[in-house]
């Protein structure tokens, strides 16, 4: 049903947004060990006997929360006009939230498997494939090519245990994915990024379809960060999606 009327076309650019977000999103690879671990050791002190990829929903819990709750808050219900610039504007720091909760989420998965992430060079490499299999599974325009940003290191990509492969790398080898990280974070976001533009609709139908969104965004990063952290042998991984209602009210994060 049209109602008689078009819906405004939120007017900004994409490209823009995300090269004023870099900055932004830069600092949040630098996730605290400390207190991912203090999660993950609390999930498992109440499941001493349960395998890794049976915690992998309760200890990602919270990031898919915060993740919602932050693309819902930061796009808030708008109205044409200047509500929708004031939205538009709101979007690289939707993008740098989101990204925070991905990254953070992919370290306590490492964490879950036990996974040595004291070196801090070795785990950005492996969060920076988390990222890019994320990006490249949202991708639907073809845009993001994997050989074009990692080159030969591409191979690794969608890859069980990749962390491995990972760690026997050269150390020049790895600065080599390092030094992949602006075109990795860029193309995260341009991946992530458009259907934000969900948030920008009025009457409060866009922010919380933003936000389902984000859970799945968020589901992706968790399942390539099983591949990357995970066993050889691949393990089947549920993660629940979090009910509208909790998403909308406060409570624990947990």
């Amino acid at each position: 049903m049209t109602g008689g009327f078009n819906l405004p076309k939120p007017e900004f650019d994409i490209e823009a947004t995300v090269d004023r977000a870099m900055a932004l999103i830069n600092r949040t690879l630098e996730p605290s060990l400390e207190e991912a671990q203090k999660v993950v050791d609390k999930v498992r002190a109440g499941k001493p006997l349960v395998a890794p990829a049976d915690l992998v929903n309760p200890v990602t819990r919270g990031n898919r929360l915060r993740a919602a709750r932050a693309v819902s808050f930061a796009l808030p219900s708008i109205l044409p006009g200047v509500g929708t610039a004031i939205s538009a504007a709101a979007v690289p720091i939707a993008l740098r939230e989101v990204l925070k909760e991905s990254v953070s989420a992919a370290i306590k998965v490492g964490l879950l498997y036990e996974r040595d992430l004291t070196d801090p060079e070795l785990t950005r490499d492996a969060v920076l494939l988390v990222l890019t299999e994320g990006a490249v599974k949202l991708d639907k325009t073809g845009r993001i090519r994997p050989d074009a940003i990692l080159g030969r290191h591409a191979s690794l990509l969608g890859t069980a245990a990749s962390y491995d492969a990972l760690a026997a790398l050269t150390a020049t080898e790895r600065q080599e994915i390092a030094a992949s990280q602006s075109e990795i974070l860029r193309a995260w976001a341009l991946a992530v990024g458009p259907p934000l533009l969900a948030g920008l609709l009025p009457f409060g139908v866009g922010p919380m379809a933003a936000a389902n969104y984000m859970q799945y965004v968020l589901k992706g990063t968790i399942t390539a960060a099983t591949r990357v952290f995970g066993p050889a042998a691949p393990e089947p991984v549920a993660v629940e999606e979090i009910p509208e209602r909790e998403v909308e009210q406060g409570g624990s994060e947990s």
